[in-house]
């Protein structure tokens, strides 16, 4: 049901106020804790993510279980025999220093209430990490299990930032516990200065590393003679690893 539009407002601030108000997304359907778990993974996976690209010099704030809030809408949930299906779920949060994140799925499905097992279709998350440079993550298809806090993501997982960089993979698993995660499957990155190639990758969120693992080969291209004060001539490089 619409909400009527007023035809005047008291103040100028106040319109804008209502404006405002009117975009923010409505709770239609009270959040389930798993859904909060999810949603709290993701906030710790996109800037991770984005660390991996080389695009985070500090550490995000939530790295040390900072609070967080969310709004969740959902147009539709249904259920039938006992399964719970959702349609165009839309999650938006802020951290603790009010730095805004989505997260969107077409639909959800879970048998029960209860079941361990979350099933997710058309997964896109983004963050604004820095004013200009968000990072996004998209996935065909993903499997929250509730139990251990954990993520699967499969059919082709895809990561970016606003400023060029770009990783690929097949699948990936997360363990949103002890926040480390895992991409196999042709791992593929790319960015202005050249690109790599590996089998599989795993990312440990608490010390910020990632580790490139499976005939790994990384194609440097330097910057050309003018492009910039470290240029250091178009000559490419090549290295490759058997491990």
């Amino acid at each position: 049901m619409n909400t009527p539009v007023k035809d005047h407002y008291q103040s100028p601030e106040r319109a804008r106020e209502e404006a405002l108000e009117a975009l923010r997304p409505a709770a239609t359907a009270a959040a389930s804790p798993h859904w909060d778990s999810f949603i709290r993974f993701m906030q710790m996976f996109l800037p991770v993510s984005a660390l991996v690209l080389g695009t985070i010099t500090v550490g995000w704030p939530f790295l040390n279980d900072a609070e967080v809030s969310f709004t969740l809408s959902k147009d539709d949930v249904a259920q039938s025999d006992g399964v719970i299906r959702m349609t165009n779920l839309n999650y938006v949060g802020t951290d603790e220093k009010d730095r805004l994140f989505r997260i969107h799925a077409t639909s959800g499905e879970q048998d029960t209430p209860d079941a361990p097992r979350v099933r997710l279709t058309d997964i896109h998350a983004e963050m604004e990490l820095l004013p200009g440079q968000t990072a996004t993550v998209d996935a065909r298809r993903g499997i929250f299990r509730t139990r251990d806090n954990s993520l699967s993501l499969v059919g082709g997982v895809n990561l970016a930032t606003g400023n060029g960089y770009f990783m690929e993979m097949a699948g990936a698993e997360i363990d949103v516990r002890t926040r480390s995660a895992t991409g196999q499957g042709d791992v593929k990155g790319r960015a202005d200065l050249g690109t790599l190639e590996a089998a599989r990758m795993s990312l440990n969120v608490q010390d910020k590393e990632a580790v490139f693992e499976g005939g790994v080969k990384l194609h440097i291209v330097p910057k050309r003679p003018g492009a910039g004060s470290d240029a250091t001539g178009g000559a490419q490089t090549d290295t490759q690893s058997g491990n």
